[in-house]
């Protein structure tokens, strides 16, 4: 039964994508980061691979669903917390939902979930969602406007006798994007997290979020990729605060597939990129 469902599956999806227009971005990227799960660890280091198909549905409105996969710390990493050090970090994204472009207002929202296997301090394997959304209006070549997220679930494991909760952190973020004559893309945003963290139920996870993604064409469909984010920790004495902050750096490939017009990447039909290390920070209540 459920091979005769996912046959229809991916036969409804190649019929729908024939009939329709669409794009398919294939993007193998390398990635650093870190957040709050890591505790005293410094970060980690590895690569993904991702895909992001974006379909148009009705005159204004697309669907966009992707998903990721990476492995990372080829070579393990240290530290008496971890029951096997040398155990690679696992992590998969998936990202599915609706935006609209039609007009000069833009606007998304996507559910997202995060996958892991060894992740964090403790080397768990935490899995849990959070909704993202965007909205911007456009003129010229430039977009300005605000997206964020909000988690949506809690994931509750145990590690050295110690429950540990894991969970999306809540964030909101004015961004600026701008469109060059030659396709390629910039787009910068400042902004806080909100909401009370895990650690600190007075307190927001963090004092600041920003960061930046770029595109750069290389060929008709081929471009250079790049993202990377920051949230600063909240001031505190000690080592506290070097255990509280996130960063991420991350530069790839990506293809471009599909019969629609690449001239104008504002205007592509995946609105939003897959989720990454970069629009989906996560909380932790322990991470010594």
């Amino acid at each position: 039964m459920r091979k005769e469902i996912a046959t229809f599956l991916i036969t409804s999806l190649f019929v729908s994508m024939q009939a329709t227009g669409f794009e398919l971005e294939l993007n193998a990227s390398y990635d650093f980061f870190r957040g709050i799960p890591d505790g005293s660890w410094n970060g980690n280091t590895g690569a993904y691979v991702s895909a992001n198909l974006g379909l148009d549905i009705f005159d204004w409105v697309e669907a966009q669903v992707g998903g990721s996969y990476g492995v990372y710390n080829w070579d393990g990493r240290e530290n008496l917390v971890f029951e096997n050090p040398k155990a690679v970090l696992q992590e998969g994204f998936v990202t599915a939902g609706l935006t609209s472009t039609s007009t000069p207002i833009h606007a998304g929202i996507v559910y997202d979930r995060i996958f892991t296997k060894h992740f964090g301090i403790y080397n768990l394997s935490p899995s849990v969602d959070q909704l993202r959304f965007q909205a911007g209006y456009q003129f010229c070549c430039q977009e300005v406007g605000i997206w964020g997220t909000g988690y949506l679930t809690t994931a509750r494991e145990n590690a050295l006798g110690l429950p540990i909760s894991f969970r999306a952190i809540n964030q909101l973020n004015l961004y600026w994007s701008h469109c060059f004559e030659s396709s390629a893309q910039t787009m910068i945003w400042i902004g806080a997290p909100y909401g009370s963290s895990l650690r600190n139920h007075h307190n927001t996870a963090g004092a600041l979020t920003a960061g930046f993604a770029l595109r750069a064409r290389l060929t008709e469909r081929l471009f250079i990729d790049g993202h990377g984010a920051y949230m600063r920790a909240h001031t505190r004495s000690g080592f506290d605060q070097s255990r509280n902050y996130g960063a991420n750096v991350c530069v790839g490939i990506t293809y471009l597939w599909g019969p629609g017009c690449v001239s104008d990447s504002l205007q592509k039909s995946i609105y939003m990129p897959v989720a990454n290390n970069a629009n989906f920070l996560v909380d932790t209540n322990f991470n010594d």
